[in-house]
């Protein structure tokens, strides 16, 4: 099956009769992206395509507890010229190796105080009137409203998947579906009461009185727990789905006006006050270095004259020291060198070398001594420039860009405490914010004490049909065999039971390729792809057992809140796949709030792959960026609901957020 186009006139926040293509634009680019802000209308486009296509039966986000024709009545633009509206799909199906087109056409208008509507079906552009009479049924042939849910879904409902408190009955009605175990069970409970009936012909007064009290009693009790069943959708549609849109706009304006940083205040007051004691200390470190031998780098090259100069002197001193001693030396070697028969030129250019050297030498040592530095002072004045201003330097230079550092960092954090709001400026959105907060907590109270309550009066209902199941039976023994209505109740026992072994074993046939196609598509999501290495689900109470590869079991705990939430989409994918339906997936908000790398996974490892078709619907924070860069080969078409706060509509235009107006 493959959708092309979709037609909205005055549908909820759709003004007028826009209409988009969906067709995918080549096998390899089945994405067709759409992308509007929170509370633009991309929920409700979801609703459209469910609408159009089942009509009373559809799941549809805002309708609670609505009688249909009061949802149809209140889904009409408010602008509208004429109180009409209406959604229209055309569509592709392949049957037998032949492809038939299809439009569908809902239509409904108010009139004298009531809401009348209008369905078409066309086929190959022939109008078919029986088709469109018939659709209750015909429309399992295309897309089976039992698992609709599979293809056609949205965050909230990958978040029922991913608790582990919600997802065993979620499961098992999935699994239930799509085996189409729902008519072995209702053809089960038509039995029951079929027995019922039978069994009430042959009852006395006071059995059949009996009987009977206990029969209203059920229902009452039955009547009850639907009762608390629609309190409990009323106020999850009203209520916490309401209070929880309205959480995360109150939240952004909070944030805009810097609550994170309010909520900060007392962690950044300590971060500048740290920030400066530090600046502070290596001030104080700096102006300790300062009072030692930092300022004689100032007179180094004086420091490095005396050195020469002291060198120079000392070599004066040994001047005077040795002249006597060469004298003396000289005259004992011409000497020697007149005993050994020397010529006479040789000796002259000898004595002419001593001589010189001599006079070199006295009047070196002649020259005046100004520092006369002992051993000790030349000692230190060696240390002093050979190490101690040189690691002096270092240290100076080394705390002064640390000084630049600090004070980088105390600026930085003076600036985020100057942020920070007065209590006046965010108290009312604060206060705001935490009424929303407690009354989302109230109203998640009551949920589960509407639930509570409802599991008990379902425990008390199986009781009593369980104790009017046994008086049936008691009476039953006393029947005669060869009473037909006794042979009935004996025959509809035993296809009951024949029903009850036909669901198990159903359930167990198929519940092993599920399993396997589940862990395929969870594997194929995780970032860390050894982390499951089995998945078993509980073909009875449909509860889902993980495995690592030490192969003990993963409890809840040890998944991350990302990890969980890509178990719900693995559930979805997996039991999708299993339905054998080649059927297009549209998926509204498909991010969630998964984190960066599990984000990134999703994009690239689920969503090209999802269907031959997937429609996204997403908003600016979520496929943006590297994600949409990553998912952009493979996207055909992409649109942008653009939504005017003033005139309260969304018009449809091609394009996506930053590139509105392009094909």
């Amino acid at each position: 099956m493959i959708l092309d186009e979709i037609t909205l006139y005055n549908f909820g926040l759709y003004s007028d009769r826009q209409t988009i293509s969906l067709t995918p634009a080549s096998s390899r680019k089945p994405v067709v992206l759409l992308g509007g802000l929170n509370g633009g209308g991309k929920t409700t486009f979801l609703d459209a395509l469910q609408l159009c296509l089942f009509g009373p039966h559809a799941k549809i986000s805002n309708r609670g507890s609505l009688a249909y024709n009061e949802y149809l009545s209140r889904s009409i633009y408010r602008g509208a010229d004429s109180p009409e509206a209406a959604v229209e799909i055309s569509f592709r199906h392949t049957n037998e190796g032949r492809e038939d087109s299809y439009n569908l056409h809902r239509s409904w208008h108010r009139s004298n105080g009531g809401c009348k509507e209008v369905f078409r079906v066309w086929k190959n552009g022939v109008p078919d009137a029986a088709l469109a009479e018939n659709w209750v049924t015909q429309v399992e042939d295309f897309v089976p409203p039992n698992i609709a849910h599979l293809f056609l879904f949205d965050g909230e409902q990958i978040e029922g998947y991913a608790s582990y408190d919600h997802s065993t009955e979620l499961i098992g009605a999935a699994i239930q579906n799509l085996l189409g175990l729902d008519m072995v069970d209702q053809l089960e409970k038509d039995l029951v009461v079929y027995e019922r009936r039978k069994r009430s012909e042959t009852k006395d007064d006071e059995t059949l009185a009996r009987i009977k009290t206990a029969e209203s009693q059920l229902k009452e009790l039955r009547q009850r727990a639907d009762e608390l069943n629609q309190e409990r959708a009323s106020l999850q549609s009203h209520g916490i789905d309401r209070t929880q849109r309205s959480l995360p706009k109150v939240e952004e304006e909070y944030r805009k006006l810097g609550g994170d940083l309010f909520d900060r205040r007392i962690e950044l007051e300590q971060r500048l006050t740290d920030a400066n004691r530090a600046v502070q200390e290596n001030a104080d470190a700096q102006c300790e270095t300062a009072a030692g031998l930092l300022p004689l780098l100032l007179v180094k090259p004086l420091l490095e004259s005396a050195e020469s100069r002291d060198h120079h002197e000392e070599e004066c001193r040994r001047a005077r020291d040795v002249s006597d001693v060469l004298q003396t030396r000289d005259r004992a070697t011409l000497r020697e060198l007149r005993s050994q028969s020397v010529d006479e030129g040789t000796l002259e250019v000898l004595k002419k070398f001593f001589r010189d050297d001599r006079a070199e030498r006295r009047a070196l040592g002649k020259k005046e001594t100004l520092l006369d530095l002992s051993p000790d002072v030349r000692s230190d004045l060696n240390g002093l420039l050979r190490d101690d201003l040189e690691d002096t330097a270092k240290s100076a230079s080394k705390q002064q860009k640390q000084q630049k550092q600090l004070e980088k960092i105390a600026a930085h954090a003076r600036a985020e405490f100057d942020s920070i709001p007065s209590t006046d400026t965010i108290k009312d959105v604060a206060e705001q914010r935490d009424d929303l907060k407690k009354e989302l907590a109230r109203q998640q109270a009551q949920y589960a004490s509407l639930s509570s309550e409802i599991e008990r009066l379902y425990r008390d209902v199986e009781r009593k049909e369980q104790a009017l199941m046994r008086m049936h039976e008691t009476d039953a023994k006393a029947m005669s065999e060869s009473d037909d209505r006794a042979r009935i109740l004996r025959h509809a026992a035993k296809v009951r039971g024949t029903l009850s072994t036909f669901r198990n074993a159903i359930v167990e046939r198929h519940v092993l390729r599920i399993e396997q196609l589940v862990l395929e598509s969870y594997q194929q999501l995780l970032r860390k792809a050894s982390l499951v290495t089995r998945l078993a689900i509980d073909p009875e109470k449909f509860s889902i057992t993980l495995y690592g590869s030490d192969g003990q079991v993963l409890t809840a705990e040890r998944l991350s809140a990302g990890e969980r939430q890509l178990l719900g989409i693995a559930l979805l994918w997996g039991l999708a796949k299993a339905s054998g339906r080649p059927l297009p997936t549209a998926i509204d908000t498909p991010l969630g709030r998964l984190d960066a790398g599990h984000r990134m996974h999703l994009v690239e490892r689920y969503l090209p792959f999802a269907s031959h078709q997937v429609l996204l619907l997403s908003t600016d924070e979520e496929i943006a960026g590297d994600y949409l860069d990553r998912l952009k080969p493979w996207i055909g078409k992409s649109y942008y609901l653009n939504y005017d706060d003033n005139a309260g509509k969304t018009q449809i235009v091609p394009g996506y957020f930053g590139e509105v107006g392009a094909a």
